[in-house]
């Protein structure tokens, strides 16, 4: 059996091995002997952390006159050790405690959060009784939204075309979010200037909102089809745009197999009606 995990199995049954229900449910890391006369101070710069699927997430815990005692990380949910001072006592990677030496912060890092995540997680000293303080973690999704989009867009061709689409990120989101766009589900590049994406250009404005905006100087008849404004993080956003050629939208040309289809229900029912007239004849004449 490797040596690490027998250490680390040996600290895990230490930090277990004090658990006493009467203690209450997170007093349940093993105190050791503390020879510090200062009572340790705890508290956190926020208690409600939001955070967006995808991103990194960290939840701060500030320890002052922790002396020679241990910061641990307990997800309340199912009651489980996620770090105890430097060290990770759970199979999920994504979770790891980040502490310097000259610092008062002790924080939970999570990587690539999850929905799964949101919930309580406790911050404990293992002091006699535990000091513990809990922190909410709410976890959202980033959702994309063109803007003006209630119905399809009709731009002439040759005409400027520009797309505004709005992210709401939440709050505290990694700053690498990014919007791609797409048409007809061919990302448009933009960069080349080849392509569908000819003549495109894009603005970014990264604040509370992330906006993206698309700008095409000069429409084509490539241009015609679904938009859709897609963030690296959440959910995309699509809208319908025609390119008209002349006067008359290539959607009014489709019109025409709706009413071919309504003459011919219209022969169908006059037919009817001349046979029924014929059996009520052919009725009548043989009585």
């Amino acid at each position: 059996m490797p040596r690490c995990f027998l250490i680390q199995s040996f600290v895990t049954a230490n930090i277990l091995a004090g658990i006493n229900p009467g203690l209450g449910v997170y007093q349940h890391i093993r105190n050791t002997a503390s020879f510090s006369s200062i009572k340790p101070e705890l508290g956190a710069e926020s208690t409600n952390i939001t955070a967006v699927i995808g991103q990194t997430t960290h939840l701060h815990c500030i320890v002052k006159h922790i002396g020679d005692r241990t910061v641990s990380w307990i997800r309340k949910g199912d009651l489980h050790v996620l770090t105890s001072g430097a060290h990770t006592f759970t199979g999920d990677r994504r979770f790891s405690s980040l502490h310097s030496d000259s610092s008062d912060s002790w924080s939970l890092q999570i990587r690539y959060t999850q929905l799964k995540d949101e919930g309580e997680y406790h911050c404990q000293i293992n002091t006699e009784p535990k000091m513990s303080l809990p922190i909410f973690l709410s976890v959202e999704e980033a959702k994309a939204e063109i803007q003006d989009k209630d119905q399809d867009l009709f731009v002439k061709k040759g005409s400027r075309l520009e797309l505004r689409c709005l992210v709401n990120k939440g709050e505290g989101v990694h700053e690498s979010m990014a919007v791609f766009w797409y048409l007809n589900s061919r990302v448009l590049d933009w960069m080349g200037q080849t392509g569908p994406g000819f003549g495109a250009k894009v603005l970014e404005k990264n604040g509370e909102m992330f906006e993206s905006i698309l700008r095409i100087s000069r429409s084509r008849m490539e241009h015609d089809g679904l938009f859709t404004c897609g963030p690296t993080l959440g959910r995309e956003d699509t809208v319908r745009v025609h390119v008209i050629d002349g006067e008359q939208p290539a959607e009014m040309k489709s019109n025409t197999a709706p009413s071919l289809k309504f003459h011919s229900s219209l022969f169908i029912l006059n037919l009817n009606l001349v046979l029924i007239i014929l059996l009520n004849l052919a009725t009548f004449s043989s009585s």
